[in-house]
């Protein structure tokens, strides 16, 4: 099918991509099932990290404290996976032939994509966060503190956004989209600080965890929403969120162009 050139400007399409984000948030408004699982997903991962694993410690006021930023930071990742999912399955639907025959920016669906997923990643991170609360954790920084924190979250998130998106357009099938996704979380999460201390793994684990933007990630969160020193977590996280972006957003422009030729 021939794509139906448009002269929209900058602003035009911003405008079509902000339309075409809500569109791909309608869905859940109509799926009640869907919507539950989305709001329960960060309750659930609160209950076994901060609750249950939190109990094993015997402080779990103190295991709160650790353990919610990296929930946090946890379910943020985990939500990333949506774009890339959402992104396979409108290709596999066909979504995308409907767009190339419109008048619309090229770009217009891509960054109504990542900009629908990025509104549910704060939405599941602002669940999370209340459920932390009501288990036990207590915000002990300066409300500035806490919405940086949330901002270098929402920021490394949307980074890792566009490498799912990548993803999404470069794979096969949204199973093998999941597969993939799943290949590169695993180990950023679990291989991170987000839920031990460093100094607790042993040799290459600890190494690993050292390097792993994500321990920074968890740290920065950590130290401002307690109001702990942050060191260099903020401004390492910062930095790894701009070279992914500044790798994986061209490279995802790239692989939707040629998708939608």
């Amino acid at each position: 099918m021939t794509a139906v050139p448009s002269t929209t400007g900058h602003r035009g399409a911003l405008a079509q991509g902000m339309t075409l984000a809500w569109r791909s948030l309608v869905p859940l408004r109509n799926e009640p099932g869907r919507l539950i699982q989305f709001l329960l997903q960060p309750v659930f991962m609160v209950v076994v990290f901060v609750l249950m694993f939190g109990a094993m410690s015997g402080d779990t006021e103190q295991a709160a404290r650790f353990l919610l930023p990296g929930v946090l930071v946890q379910v943020a990742l985990i939500s990333t996976n949506a774009t890339g999912m959402n992104l396979a399955e409108d290709i596999v639907n066909g979504v995308f032939d409907r767009f190339r025959s419109m008048p619309i920016a090229r770009s217009a669906p891509l960054v109504g994509r990542v900009t629908a997923d990025a509104l549910t990643t704060a939405v599941t991170i602002a669940v999370a966060l209340l459920a932390g609360i009501a288990a036990g954790f207590r915000i002990t920084a300066s409300p500035l503190g806490t919405l940086a924190g949330l901002a270098v979250l929402l920021l490394f998130t949307l980074a890792l956004s566009w490498v799912s998106a990548w993803l999404g357009l470069k794979a096969k099938s949204v199973a093998s989209m999941q597969g993939m996704a799943t290949a590169v979380l695993l180990p950023l999460t679990f291989g991170s600080s987000a839920f031990i201390p460093p100094a607790n793994l042993p040799g290459v684990l600890r190494w690993w965890s050292s390097v792993n933007p994500v321990s920074h990630l968890a740290g920065a969160v950590r130290a401002l929403l307690t109001g702990a020193p942050v060191g260099p977590h903020v401004w390492v996280t910062l930095a790894w969120a701009t070279a992914v972006s500044a790798c994986f957003v061209p490279l995802a422009v790239r692989a939707y162009t040629r998708r939608i030729r």
